[in-house]
């Protein structure tokens, strides 16, 4: 091989190994990066705050007044939350069950998944037994049996016969609560006003008794200077005075001269 072939294939050579060598050099320096030694970054615009992984969130404890117990628990349950019942307490006219107050209030934030509760009471009430009509035996009867009291009867002049319950406090129409006392009036033979028989002849006073209801008793005589025999001095009962129907009256009436 001549001296030329020798020095082409030197000088091919050469530029082939300063290509190798140095093309990724010259690409740089010419703003050419090569794409095995490219990165990807992701875009982010400016004023934009990088994403971030959320966190946990707070719940807030949900407004339970005004809703029986039952329904709140069903209703919150899938949500994780614990209604707990404390007690109870008079729900001024709330429906019994009802919740009326709550631990932590509406809408402050959960610390753990519980919320503690104050619901209406229960009132204890049933209806009070018709006893109107029926004798004071059979009624108290009736009324002990239901959870009531009867406390003593009161009684009014009627021609009901007597002990008839006539009127009842509170009446059937009223619930009242377990255990409450059941006021009766009761019927008692009306009491006759006594007339005056005194000053009467004694035939006349007889026959006003008997007109007045009642019965003519013992006649006793006494002797008196200034009245006629026959004259009424004195009476017993006395006028005025109430009596059952029936009741004797006894007599005072001067005697025969």
């Amino acid at each position: 091989m001549n001296d030329s072939v020798k020095m082409f294939f030197i000088a091919l050579v050469t530029t082939v190994a300063s290509q190798l060598l140095l093309g990724p050099y010259l690409l740089k320096l010419q703003g050419v990066v090569p794409i095995a030694a490219t990165t990807v970054t992701p875009k982010v615009e400016q004023g934009t705050a990088a994403p971030v992984a959320p966190a946990d969130a707070k719940l807030a404890a949900p407004n339970l007044e005004g809703i029986p117990i039952a329904e709140a628990r069903e209703r919150w349950r899938a949500k994780g939350i614990e209604i707990i019942e404390e007690g109870e307490r008079d729900g001024s006219g709330a429906e019994p069950g009802t919740i009326v107050q709550q631990r932590p209030a509406a809408g402050a934030e959960l610390a753990s998944k519980e919320v503690r509760v104050i619901v209406a009471r229960t009132s204890e009430v049933q209806a009070v037994p018709d006893v109107t009509g029926k004798g004071i035996d059979e009624a108290r009867k009736a009324l002990e049996s239901a959870g009531f009291e009867v406390g003593d009867p009161t009684p009014e002049a009627s021609d009901k016969p007597p002990n008839t319950v006539l009127r009842q406090t509170p009446s059937s129409s009223e619930p009242a609560k377990q255990g409450s006392i059941v006021r009766l009036v009761v019927a008692e033979p009306a009491g006759i006003e006594v007339p005056k028989f005194t000053g009467l002849f004694l035939g006349k006073a007889k026959l006003a008794i008997e007109e007045a209801g009642l019965t003519v008793g013992a006649v006793r005589r006494v002797e008196h200077a200034e009245r006629g025999a026959g004259y009424v001095l004195k009476q017993t009962p006395v006028a005025g005075e109430k009596v059952p129907p029936g009741t004797s009256v006894e007599l005072v009436a001067v005697a025969p001269n």
